[in-house]
């Protein structure tokens, strides 16, 4: 049993491989390592280095940008770089890993945000690319049906993690919502959405 972890320099997806990174077999993708997520090389590589290592049975998608402002303030290098992150390195690593998990089996983990439920003043774009996410991950759920493969969507709200450019005092620890999507996954819970907030 081998994980991947996309996003896993920071935040969530750090805290994530790291707990994971206890029970199996844990490959990191970030910006630093293997490449940017986006790119299907990325994932050609990230595979590759994962089945050095065993069988691939689990992919965490956690890799995540924020750009804020009011609707008409984002340039096309700041719509280019929260789609990438927040939605395209979600399709990438899925549809490299989602046949094979299909067959032999396997679970996807796709991190979305309560930014992916509701639409929030100052964040059309990063909303756009979290609803993106989310069908996204509801359509792959519909596929997975009477396959091997499990989905599962995490939209947790706000956390303190180097996401913002300052402390964010009273979100939560990445680390506590970390342990909830590890230990539904040791369990082997029957679940398909988990809502985390405080």
């Amino acid at each position: 049993m081998v994980a991947i972890v996309v996003g896993a320099s920071s935040g969530l997806g750090r805290a994530v491989a790291e707990l994971l990174g206890q029970r199996m077999p844990v490959v990191g993708v970030s910006r630093r390592g293997l490449g940017d997520a986006s790119k299907p090389e990325t994932a050609r590589r990230a595979i590759a280095a994962a089945e050095r290592l065993g069988t691939i049975d689990l992919l965490v998608n956690s890799a995540g940008a924020g750009i804020f402002g009011p609707a008409g303030s984002y340039d096309e290098e700041s719509i280019d770089r929260l789609l990438d992150a927040n939605l395209k390195a979600t399709i990438v690593f899925c549809d490299a890993l989602f046949p094979r998990f299909a067959e032999h089996g396997g679970t996807i983990v796709n991190v979305l945000s309560t930014a992916a439920l509701i639409g929030k003043p100052n964040e059309s774009v990063y909303c756009a690319a979290k609803w993106g996410a989310r069908g996204y991950s509801e359509a792959l759920r519909a596929e997975a049906k009477g396959t091997k493969a499990r989905v599962i969507t995490v939209a947790p709200g706000g956390m303190d993690t180097p996401f913002w450019p300052e402390r964010r005092e009273g979100f939560m620890d990445p680390a506590e919502v970390a342990a909830v999507i590890v230990d539904a996954l040791a369990r082997r819970i029957n679940v398909t959405e988990i809502h985390i907030s405080r």
